[in-house]
C-alpha cells in the first residue's frame, strides 16, 4: 500500500511545482520607441513596428508642459526599462496587445507638442 500513496504524493508535488512557476513576472528589458500621450491616454510604439502598446508607469519626464486646459499632448522618442505583459486585449477598448510596465526612463529625445 505504500507504493500507490508515494506515487500520488510525488505526482501532487510535481503538479504544484508546475503551477508555482507558470505565473512568474516578466523580466525587465530595454525598449526603444515612440511615446504618445494626451489628456486621457498614452501609448508606446516600438521602433521598427506599427504596433501600439498600452503603458503603465511614470513617463512625466518624457512629457512637455501642458499648453492649456486639455493638459499635455505630444510625442517623444524614449528608451525605457520595463516588463512586457503576455498577449491579451488591453487599454482603450482592448486595442493594445501588450502592456509595457515602465520601471525606469533611460533616455528621452525629440519631444514634440501636438495640438488636440
Amino acid at each position: 500500500m505504500k507504493f500507490p500513496f508515494s506515487l500520488t504524493a510525488v505526482s501532487l508535488v510535481l503538479m504544484m511545482g508546475g503551477c508555482a512557476t507558470a505565473n512568474q513576472p516578466a523580466a525587465s528589458k530595454v525598449f526603444s520607441g515612440t511615446y504618445f500621450y494626451n489628456f486621457e491616454s498614452s501609448s508606446f510604439t516600438p521602433d521598427g513596428t506599427d504596433e501600439t502598446w498600452c503603458l503603465s508607469g511614470s513617463m512625466q519626464e518624457a512629457e512637455l508642459p501642458a499648453r492649456g486646459a486639455s493638459g499635455p499632448w505630444g510625442t517623444a522618442h524614449v528608451v525605457v526599462l520595463g516588463a512586457l505583459s503576455g498577449p491579451g486585449h488591453y487599454c482603450n477598448l482592448g486595442a493594445s496587445r501588450y502592456i509595457l510596465t515602465v520601471s525606469q526612463v533611460i533616455k528621452v529625445s525629440d519631444k514634440r507638442a501636438q495640438e488636440p
